[in-house]
């Protein structure tokens, strides 16, 4: 039960963790935002115990209770005052070693004595106290941040940063911090503003673990021994650098001569987004035969470090072993025609002659140890190749450096088998007899062959041998195949590939247009010609569309059928294949396809030029398709009307359009077809003639004063010519008629009122008989007021 009673209150609506966030206080507000979670760790922590004070019961502790944690004064039956604080308690252990980025504490009211009064619930980090009493309260060290503003009231979620109160715990020492709730002092005998809270307080951190001990350290790449690392001029050192909550890892390396640590130099080290690893060179700092004693720690993103590890050590050795070793065998040697084979291995020796540095020899083999510092190392190789031949090998000493090379040539036999195939050259499918033939004295007891990049296959030989094998070119792709064979000694050794080249042909069909002119939504016939023998079917597909299978007739040949559905080009691609399902290559056409779009002709405005109308003079348009099944067509003109027109029995049909705009004009067509589908997009573009009147006005260079009378003398352009027009900008229209030539003449005066720098726009027109008006011409004037003479003079415009 609520200890406010019936006052106003609510339970929070979440329960145990709260939204992981940083508040900071800007005019007011709290922002709330999240930590960089690559470089740091975020937890909350819910309170490990809680308690309560009561002035009322000043040596009593109240530890743990059930129900809220009431702040400030209460007064209940009777009229006693009851004055309280409450604490938290958080476990902060996991800060040990770890850097504070920020702290805060999180809890939720749930209930409010007076919404009116503001909030100014304090928190402080206080001395520890596991049962505090109103006499025995613990000492209030570091005040919090906060609380910060919220509109709500009671409020779900109150916050107080105590980054501040949690370094000062983690620096005395503690692994647990404890916070009091309390009002301030001026408030904490008023009941108007006492509260509660919820006890499921949390503890919200962001910190910076350190990395941790590193492991695993190693010298070029080979984990630190007791004994030291010998090494040559190059010395890679690493280690592995865990840390909990880092995904970019950098560090430092010491490293010193053994028994002098005041010697001790520090490196940088890089590291890897998302790896353990941290490493460093430090060929340049070292000198030879010098044992040198390196440790290492990590640093993490923020800037810290952590522990140093253990130490290991390396010797120095720069010089290499000065003589190359002697390599013999007694099976290979430099005699023609040579021994062995490919695929027989023979003996082969490195001698270090004595050279006490030298603990193995590295050659194109690898690397072998020798018997002894200074000894020898035996090795078996069986050559890949025949003729002259060579191995190379060098000494190695334990620091890896390596002395001049020596090389041994020596002869080997050729052994490789001989490989014959018949026929040479056939269509795909087709198989080839092939036999393989033993070459040198080692008995052969297979032999291990592919043709092209089909899987590898085993034969034996037989009592002389030989073998004898068919093999099937499949791949119509593949002209050019090679069959490479491998003779299997008695030994269990494989010799080197011999290869024979076989071709294929890929039989493509011939493919045909039957069609002359192939057309957009009419059907077109192609026929395919076999060329591969025992063709059955052709499988061909339109337009990469989908593939479609037909049979052959008797002659090898199949007629199809395709509805083209675009315009422009289209190819018909396919192969056929045999009885027992071998294909053949693709062999196929291209054509070009014309497109189902209207044609529009017009006898008035023919496409391109040549019109005999002009603006207002009617023409008419007349639509057709080149595919039959046209229904009706939809044409949309520029500056003009749209619409849909039907069309007639011949398929046809036609509109009737004045031009309102002179020059370039274009209509643009669809057909609609008895199935619903519609054409491609058509355009015809032509020609309308200007029909505004010319005009010749007497205003000397267009510049005219308030007042000027103008005079301007309009010449017909308009057949059947009724009546000039003319404004002056948007003022009233004025109709005149034209004199027996067709010319007339109009007259006005410049506005007294014209501001100067202003310009006076006349428009003109004309209409003729049939009430068509032409578009429109005209000029302006530029109004100047001119306190001198002005001239007078004639201007012409056409």
């Amino acid at each position: 039960m609520s200890l406010l009673g019936s006052r106003r209150s609510f339970l929070p609506a979440r329960a145990g963790v709260l939204t992981l966030v940083t508040a900071l206080v800007a005019t007011g507000t709290a922002v709330l935002t999240a930590a960089p979670a690559s470089a740091q760790t975020i937890t909350e922590t819910a309170a490990s115990s809680w308690a309560y004070v009561d002035s009322a019961a000043p040596k009593a502790s109240f530890v743990n209770q059930a129900g809220d944690a009431p702040v400030g004064a209460h007064t209940y039956a009777g009229g006693k005052n009851h004055v309280f604080k409450s604490y938290v308690t958080f476990d902060i252990s996991a800060l040990k070693g770890n850097p504070l980025e920020r702290a805060y504490v999180s809890t939720g009211e749930t209930a409010v004595t007076d919404c009116s009064h503001p909030r100014s619930t304090e928190v402080w980090l206080t001395e520890p106290a596991k049962k505090p009493t109103w006499n025995t309260q613990p000492a209030e060290l570091v005040k919090a941040t906060g609380p910060y503003i919220d509109s709500s009231c009671p409020s779900r979620q109150i916050t107080w940063t105590v980054t501040a109160a949690v370094k000062a715990a983690v620096e005395a020492g503690r692994t647990t911090a404890t916070f009091v709730l309390r009002l301030p002092d001026d408030q904490l005998n008023d009941p108007s503003f006492g509260r509660e809270y919820s006890p499921k307080a949390v503890l919200g951190l962001t910190f910076d673990k350190v990395p941790a001990k590193p492991s695993a350290l190693s010298v070029n790449y080979q984990a630190c021994t007791a004994k030291p690392l010998v090494v040559s001029r190059q010395a890679h050192l690493s280690a592995s650098v865990p840390d909990g909550d880092d995904t970019l890892y950098q560090g430092e390396f010491a490293f010193w001569p053994d028994g002098a640590p005041d010697q001790r130099k520090t490196v940088g080290a890089m590291g890897a987004s998302g790896a353990d690893q941290i490493w460093t060179d430090v060929d340049t700092l070292i000198t030879e035969g010098v044992t040198y004693v390196w440790q290492v720690r990590g640093k993490d993103y923020e800037g810290n470090f952590g522990p140093w590890s253990g130490t290991c050590k390396f010797t120095t050795d720069f010089t290499p072993p000065a003589a190359a070793p002697v390599i013999t065998s007694p099976d290979y040697t430099y005699d023609y025609p040579g021994t062995g084979g490919t695929g027989v291995p023979g003996t082969f020796v490195f001698d270090a002659k004595g050279d006490k540095d030298v603990v193995g020899f590295r050659w194109d083999g690898g690397y072998v140890a020798a018997d002894r510092k200074g000894g020898k190392a035996t090795v078996r190789y069986a050559p890949k190749s025949s003729g002259p031949v060579s191995i190379g090998a060098v000494s190695v000493d334990a620091a890896g450096n390596q002395s001049p090379s020596a090389d041994y040539r020596f002869w080997v036999a050729s052994n490789e088998p001989g490989v014959t195939c018949a026929p040479f050259d056939d269509f795909v499918g087709v198989a080839r007899t092939c036999t393989f033939t033993p070459v040198g004295s080692t008995p052969v007891t297979a032999y291990v062959y592919h043709l092209g990049q089909q899987s590898e296959e085993t034969v034996a030989a037989g009592p002389d041998g030989t073998a004898t094998v068919q093999v099937y070119p499949t791949d119509p792709q593949l002209t050019y195949l090679q069959l490479s064979v491998r003779a299997r000694l008695a030994s269990g050794y494989l010799t080197s590939e011999s290869s024979e080249t076989v071709i294929s042909e890929p039989g493509e069909p011939e493919v045909e247009s039957l069609t002359a002119n192939p057309t957009q939504g009419l059907p077109a016939q192609f026929r395919a010609h076999a060329v591969l023998p025992g063709s059955v079917s052709f499988t061909y597909h339109w337009n990469d569309g989908e593939m479609l299978t037909v049979p052959l007739e008797a002659d090898g040949t199949a007629t199809v059928t395709v509805t083209p559905t675009t315009s422009f080009s289209g190819s018909l691609y396919g192969y056929t294949t045999t009885a027992s399902g071998q294909n053949s290559g693709w062999g196929g056409v291209n054509v070009s396809v014309a497109s189902n779009k209207p044609h529009v002709t017009s006898a008035e405005y023919p496409e391109g030029g040549g019109a005999t109308g002009a603006v207002g003079v009617p023409g008419t348009f007349v639509f057709s398709s080149p595919v039959p099944g046209a229904v009706s067509y939809t044409y949309d003109f520029d500056d003009g009307p749209s619409g849909t027109v039907a069309a007639g029995p011949d398929g046809t049909a036609s509109v009737v359009f004045a031009p309102t705009v002179p020059y370039i004009n274009g209509v643009w067509v669809t057909t609609k077809f008895a199935d619903g589908s519609v054409s491609e997009l058509g355009g015809y573009t032509f020609y309308v003639s200007y029909s505004a009147p010319r005009f010749e006005c007497d205003a000397t260079g267009w510049s005219v004063s308030p007042g000027q009378h103008i005079q301007c003398t309009l010449t017909p352009v308009q057949a059947n010519l009724a009546s000039y027009g003319y404004a002056l900008g948007s003022g009233p229209e004025t109709t005149v008629a034209p004199g027996p030539d067709g010319t007339a003449t109009i007259g006005f005066d410049v506005p007294a009122d014209q501001p100067s720098g202003s310009y006076l726009q006349l428009r003109l027109w004309s209409t003729n008989t049939a009430g068509t008006r032409t578009e429109e011409t005209g000029t302006s004037f530029y109004v100047y007021v001119n306190t001198g003479s002005s001239a007078r003079g004639t201007s012409l415009a056409i």
